[in-house]
């Protein structure tokens, strides 16, 4: 009978190495070199493997600026529908609608102030009644209707952003 050569005991890659436990961690009030650890530590490996869930997360960081930044070139407000400067020369602006059924407000950019109107009160909150501040007519499905002196301004969002896109 011919003499068999022993077999060599397979190697497992790095990443398949037994990692640490809690039961691998010394007991309380044991000395740290009493117990030696169970499994080694490739520093080449944890270093590549960090170093690549760094580069995923700059590569991720850097599309989302790039991303904004093209938006805000191309489209200065996506998420607005701007109506053309009103009388006063302040541009208005539809942010956004929140709420339930009948219970809505309305979020809307008066020049550089931002305004939030209530369904059902003209002012919008926080206001007096005055020249310069447009009431609110209405709110109805994605669209604000305000007035002021006399001069009416409807605000809608724009369909693409209402599925989120």
């Amino acid at each position: 009978m011919p003499a068999q050569e022993p077999a060599e005991a397979p190697t497992s890659p790095p990443h398949d190495r037994p990692r640490a436990t809690h039961q691998d961690l010394p007991k309380e009030g044991a000395s740290p070199h009493a117990a030696a650890p169970r499994y080694q530590i490739d520093d080449g490996l944890l270093a590549a493997e960090q170093m690549s869930v760094r580069e995923l997360m700059h590569l991720e960081t850097r599309e989302a600026l790039e991303l904004a930044r093209a938006r805000a070139r191309n489209h200065r407000y996506p998420d607005m529908v701007s109506a053309s400067a009103g009388p006063g020369g302040e541009a208005l602006k539809l942010i956004a609608i929140y709420g339930v059924g009948k219970k809505l407000l309305a979020e809307v950019r008066v020049g550089a102030r931002p305004q939030v109107y209530l369904r059902g009160q003209a002012l919008p909150l926080g206001e007096k009644a005055g020249p310069r501040v447009y009431r609110l007519h209405g709110i109805t499905g994605s669209c604000v209707h305000l007035e002021r002196r006399g001069e009416a301004h409807t605000l809608c969002l724009h369909p693409s952003q209402w599925a989120g896109g």
